[in-house]
């Protein structure tokens, strides 16, 4: 019956208004809000973002090298979150150096990355040394598994491809990760040309602790 409805431009109308529906994070888009319950990590705790953008970073060839990451708002702050599997999200948040020396000894951190050995491994400072904010984002001791070349791509790549490294005009870095033993909790350092570096302290957490997921507001024509 809605065939001819459709042909005099009534009908039409239902389909587009189904709204969308967000079932799991890795839907995300821009725009979209997520809700975290209580969390040991004050900085989400019973706190809202908006998602602001989507990149990926590539390590290699094909999906498995690939990391879709989302980031989060909500007023100042900055979260990054990226899906680790349909019960786990992994949190993270940039560290600049002033304060990354107050969980890591300066020497410690040169070493590493200056080392020639691929493996390698980060203690943290003694847990009293360390601001207390930090104690839910850290481990006591982190391995390092390799360094990565490894490629930053603005944008959505969930289903598109991502370009040749050499059109995209996207610099490379080194991609150095440390995980601790219980895989809860890592640190990654992106050391690009010239010795910028960026550090992000990442935390695993269940999925639920997302209580809530919202569609960004539907754009009225």
């Amino acid at each position: 019956a809605m065939g001819w409805l459709k042909k005099i431009g009534l009908g039409g109308m239902k389909e587009e208004a189904a709204p969308r529906r967000l079932e799991h994070p890795r839907d995300l888009s821009p725009g979209d809000m997520v809700q975290f319950e209580f969390a040991s990590q004050a900085e989400i705790s019973n706190k809202t973002f908006t998602v602001t953008r989507l990149w990926a970073l590539s390590t290699g060839e094909g999906a498995a090298h690939l990391q879709i990451y989302y980031g989060l708002q909500e007023v100042s702050r900055q979260l990054r979150l990226r899906v680790v599997d349909e019960e786990q999200i992994e949190i993270a948040i940039e560290v600049l150096p002033d304060s990354l020396l107050t969980i890591f000894k300066q020497h410690n951190i040169i070493d590493l990355l200056e080392s020639e050995e691929p493996m390698g491994v980060l203690k943290r400072r003694k847990l009293e040394k360390v601001p207390e904010s930090f104690h839910p984002w850290t481990a006591p001791l982190y391995r390092r598994e390799g360094v990565l070349l490894a490629y930053r791509f603005e944008g959505d790549y969930r289903t598109q491809p991502i370009p040749d490294e050499a059109d995209a005009g996207e610099g490379g870095c080194d991609y150095h990760c440390l995980g601790s033993d219980d895989r809860q909790h890592s640190v990654e350092f992106r050391v690009f040309d010239g010795g910028r570096t960026e550090v992000h302290l990442c935390a695993v957490i269940p999925r639920r602790k997302l209580e809530a997921l919202w569609p960004a507001p539907e754009q009225s024509s």
